[in-house]
């Protein structure tokens, strides 16, 4: 099970982290019309953070080396979705933050891409190590 999650990971984070990275001007407008939504808008963004945090920590619950860094940062989504849902007016105020700075999108997706690659060299670990 784990190392499908790690495949998921490796997968989305690298298409999404692609697309913050070739598109953030794109992101810039997906996040400006989240906040302009209001609370349903940071709702809409804690689910997208929630879902797929909550079904990743599920099923990649290990904190051994190398893969606690995947859970870790799925737990950092579980917590952003967290916040969303139960904090929304906090959530704004970080969505309209994110919202203003293509260059915020550009790091988020290079962050992205280094976890995606983490996820990568935790499956080719395991093949490794097998």
């Amino acid at each position: 099970m784990e190392q499908a999650v790690e495949w998921f990971i490796a997968i989305t984070a690298l298409i999404v982290g692609l697309s913050h990275c070739l598109r953030p001007a794109d992101w810039v407008t997906v996040f400006r019309q989240l906040h302009a939504l209001g609370r349903p808008g940071a709702f809409v963004s804690g689910g997208l953070n929630l879902v797929p945090g909550a079904a990743i920590v599920a099923g990649h619950p290990s904190w051994a080396w190398p893969g606690a860094i995947l859970t870790g940062f799925e737990w950092l989504l579980v917590l952003k979705g967290f916040v969303s849902f139960l904090a929304p007016d906090k959530a704004l105020r970080s969505m309209d933050r994110e919202g203003r700075s293509a260059s915020e999108f550009i790091f988020a997706g290079v962050l992205l891409l280094v976890i995606g690659a983490w996820a990568y060299y935790c499956i080719w670990s395991r093949s490794v190590h097998a």
